[in-house]
């Protein structure tokens, strides 16, 4: 088994890692085309890089991690319009760290895991809309807020984190066993297991804790 989308997630926060992300419904991945587009053309003819992103963290509000998303192409950041949400999605040069004010936020987003599997991308200005395809419509297109309901955001908003099928070749990571302080040991599968002592939390369950917070809404 291969890492999950929040290995991916956090790889990309702490290491810098370019990763894709996919629209679970339509299967298209979201990409730099003018505005926002979720894409479906075959990746080994992409040479621009528009597709790839790198997730950044911003900062927290009210305890909750903000992160801003940029697009390898262009080193800029998907920004939402400030005075409309229902407008669609641009690409600006990245705020100063620490900023404030709407334009700063307008580049900040919540990434808040769903019921439904998947996690949602929230808007920091515009909390009550998620992103997901216009008109909330699930096909290729554009990709831009949409309204969300009971404090949920629904499928058609999910996406997955995934490594462009285009990089190194990945190795297993559940092909080692790890010891109780979650360090590797060294053990590849088929090895004894005479002594060793299992892992009682995976890597990803303690990045959780770091990377994502589910965000309460005063409403």
């Amino acid at each position: 088994m291969y890492a999950n989308a929040l290995d991916t997630f956090v790889r990309s926060v702490q290491h810098g890692k370019e990763i894709m992300i996919i629209h679970r419904v339509t299967g298209g991945y979201l990409t730099q085309g003018g505005d926002l587009q979720i894409a479906t053309d075959p990746v080994d003819q992409i040479k621009d890089n528009k597709h790839l992103w790198v997730i950044r963290l911003e900062g927290y509000i009210k305890n909750n991690t903000v992160f801003s998303l940029e697009n390898k192409s262009s080193g800029d950041r998907l920004t939402v319009n400030d005075t409309n949400p229902r407008e669609g999605m641009t690409f600006t040069k990245a705020q100063e760290p620490g900023a404030t004010g709407k334009a700063a936020d307008a580049q900040r987003f919540f990434v808040l895991p769903l019921c439904c599997g998947g996690y949602s991308l929230v808007p920091v200005l515009w909390p009550e809309y998620c992103l997901g395809p216009k008109d909330n419509h699930p096909q290729p297109g554009c990709d831009r807020p949409i309204l969300h309901f009971g404090n949920d955001s629904s499928l058609n908003c999910s996406h997955d984190f995934v490594l462009p099928p285009t990089g190194p070749p990945r190795r297993d990571p559940t092909d080692t066993n790890l010891d109780a302080a979650g360090g590797g040991s060294g053990k590849q599968s088929g090895d004894s297991d005479a002594g060793a002592v299992p892992s009682t939390r995976r890597a990803s369950d303690r990045a959780w804790k770091t990377a994502v917070t589910p965000v309460v809404w005063n409403r």
